[in-house]
């Protein structure tokens, strides 16, 4: 059955992350560690008037052999979105990673911001309270933890880019994932989005009062934009045990944002 086409549906403003920190001194390794990533952050935000539209530099029709491999690392082929498979050396690997079936690109892991991730980590265990600098800490967009990946032709030219909300984040991080959306939809404008809302399936149910299975579609500049969202709980999720006790994370909380070239065949698009 297909769903009704409507507009985006509005979510929760963002909340901006706490500055506020417990009273006592950290461990003298940790500010050590804390006062180099802070260094290494303020390098990264100068060069940010160099980034491509998508993101930092990364977007469609850079070419891999030429492409920076600086600041970023783990690199692997990528698994549609999932956890990281064959390990490369950089973006020029893509042909040892087996083409998507539709599309016939090689997709291209990569990470960034690893040892900051760690440090807030170290924070969290340590204090019990998130660190400012989490929201730069691991592969992060707008302090959302993410699986990031380009989409090499054989050419090696870059014809698409993906985005989605990494499902090993922690619980906290997983339940508002399905916010990221809020955040990319407006780069492409606000106005004549195509969208369409899934009903439940058998099983499916909302999270409390909402339910959210949408998928929204714009073409633009040579771009086929594509924005997939979650936040709902699949059969046999119920958010409570056999006793009536509170599940945390029986639910699907996800973004997809993808962006490939127009100019593919349809075939290769997701629909």
């Amino acid at each position: 059955m297909r769903g009704a086409r409507t507009a985006a549906r509005p979510a929760p403003p963002f909340s901006p992350p706490s500055w506020r920190g417990k009273g006592g001194r950290p461990a003298l390794r940790l500010a050590r560690l804390l006062a180099a990533a802070v260094l290494t952050l303020g390098l990264a935000t100068a060069a940010r008037a160099e980034f491509a539209p998508e993101f930092r530099q990364l977007g469609l029709g850079v070419d891999a052999a030429t492409l920076a491999t600086d600041g970023y690392e783990g690199f692997a082929c990528g698994t549609n979105g999932g956890p990281p498979g064959l390990t490369l050396t950089g973006w020029a690997d893509y042909m040892k990673c087996a083409p998507e079936p539709a599309s016939g690109l090689h997709e291209v892991y990569a990470e960034y911001g690893t040892r900051i991730g760690r440090i807030s980590e170290m924070f969290r265990e340590q204090f019990e309270e998130e660190l400012w600098l989490q929201q730069y800490g691991g592969t992060r967009m707008a302090n959302f933890p993410v699986v990031l990946s380009l989409l090499f032709d054989d050419a090696g030219i870059a014809r698409g880019f993906r985005v989605v909300t990494d499902t090993r984040a922690a619980i906290e991080d997983r339940g508002r994932a399905y916010l990221l959306r809020q955040r990319v939809m407006p780069m492409y404008g606000d106005g004549e989005w195509d969208c369409i809302d899934r009903p439940p399936k058998p099983g499916e149910s909302g999270v409390g009062d909402v339910f959210i299975n949408q998928v929204c579609k714009k073409t633009l500049d040579g771009k086929y934009v594509r924005i997939e969202t979650h936040f709902f709980r699949r059969p046999g999720q119920t958010g409570v045990d056999v006793n009536g006790q509170f599940v945390p994370g029986e639910y699907d909380s996800l973004t997809r944002w993808e962006v490939f070239d127009a100019s593919l065949p349809a075939a290769a698009l997701p629909a």
